[in-house]
């Protein structure tokens, strides 16, 4: 499952770097988040050069932390849930500093 997840991730972060709103978004940001799922997996995302990546794996001293769940990470890129919703219902965690938090949901 993880490299079908992953591979999504990428096809949707591509989809979203389309996006007027997400260019201007990351527009000078660099940030790294690491999202780790209950089910045991790891990612990183680096935001940087006005591009985003995701890669399979640790990265140490990350800007944000991200908690959640395979289910709601597929929910979040697919569109089919926003990332207030998964916050509210506690189906994700972030912790990182308020502006960064602002802006992650133009990854999710």
């Amino acid at each position: 499952m993880t490299q079908d997840l992953l591979k999504l991730m990428r096809e949707r972060i591509a989809i979203g770097l389309e996006r007027e709103e997400t260019k201007d978004a990351i527009e000078g940001w660099e940030r790294t988040a690491q999202l780790t799922l209950k089910e045991g997996s790891e990612y990183h995302f680096v935001v940087k050069d006005n591009n985003i990546t995701v890669h399979e794996g640790l990265l140490e001293n990350p800007d944000m932390r991200i908690q959640s769940d395979e289910v709601t990470i597929r929910k979040l890129f697919l569109e089919e849930m926003s990332a207030t919703s998964a916050l509210f219902k506690r189906k994700l965690k972030v912790k990182g500093s308020t502006s960064d938090l602002m802006k992650i949901r133009h990854i999710f």
